[in-house]
């Protein structure tokens, strides 16, 4: 890891034209690619030269520059790169998905640490991150292995969506820190289904329309009280479908948008003693409504 990797592609004109390589795309910024000449004569090679920068990359990988040419039977060609990137130091899993909690629910996972080559003897030695709700301990295994990292998250994390970071601090002077992403959500006993609205590709001066549902899932029977909806939605309707537990809000995008993103969203009050603001948010783009083509 942090070593540029070179490596040549060649590629014959098998063929009785010349043949043009008009660009080089690559797949990711990691990457660069550029032909030797853009011009092949028949029965000749050239030359794609690739460099694939390493620093974020661990592990096995697979990049691929795609070279587009002047041949009608192959217009585009892609050239893989596969290999493995050796770290000093490995932590699995990474990123570390909790799932769907439920709101008081107290979790525990464990990331192991390892050394990310046979001869590396490098480890973690502390653990940072910023969210107070997010708690980890560091232990050694006890066969020597490596090292586990304890995550535990606390009853009282907020509802909603999160996404924290761990930053490892480490031995080695190639890898001093280790970024490890821990991310899920937290439900309370008011749930919408699906989680966001998402109209998709929607043609300006159509009427699009989506359903939500409200769900309670704790013994306390729980009121829709008041639907705020942005602008862009033109009107929405809330019907019951079971009294004090389940709900469904149809909502209608605005026909007349402007061309574009549309980034929203819907506010659902209740009389939940600790959830009375549910927040959807809202996409969609706008897309012309003629006819393509």
């Amino acid at each position: 890891q942090g070593a540029s990797v070179e490596h040549t592609f060649r590629v014959r004109n098998a063929g009785h034209a010349e043949l043009r390589l008009d660009h080089v795309k690559t797949s990711c910024g990691c990457l660069a690619g550029l032909a030797s000449a853009p011009d092949i004569p028949p029965g000749a090679e050239g030359r794609v030269n690739v460099v694939l920068d390493t620093a974020r990359i661990a592990g096995h990988t697979t990049k691929v520059v795609t070279v587009y040419t002047n041949d009608p039977a192959a217009p585009s060609a892609g050239l893989a790169l596969t290999g493995t990137v050796a770290t000093d130091i490995v932590a699995s899993p990474s990123p570390l998905y909790l799932g769907k909690l439920r709101r008081g629910e107290t979790v525990e996972r464990e990331i192991r640490v390892s050394p990310g080559r046979v001869d590396a003897t490098y480890e973690v030695t502390t653990v940072e991150h910023t969210n107070p709700a997010v708690r980890t301990s560091l232990e050694r295994l006890p066969d020597g292995s490596g090292q586990r990292i304890v995550v535990t998250l606390a009853p009282h994390m907020p509802l909603g969506r999160f996404n924290d970071q761990l930053v490892l601090r480490t031995t080695s002077p190639r890898q001093s820190s280790l970024a490890v992403s821990v991310f899920g959500s937290v439900e309370g006993d008011v749930v919408v289904l699906p989680p966001q609205i998402t109209f998709g590709l929607a043609r300006a001066g159509v009427t699009a329309e989506r359903d939500l549902y409200i769900r309670n899932r704790g013994a306390r029977p729980v009121v829709v009280t008041r639907v705020l909806a942005p602008d862009r939605i033109d009107s929405y309707q809330l019907d019951t479908l079971q009294e004090g537990q389940e709900y469904r809000l149809t909502l209608r995008l605005r026909a007349g948008l402007p061309l574009g993103k549309v980034e929203s969203a819907v506010e659902i009050f209740t009389d939940h003693p600790d959830e009375g603001r549910l927040v959807v948010p809202l996409y969609a783009i706008v897309r012309d409504g003629g006819r393509r083509g």
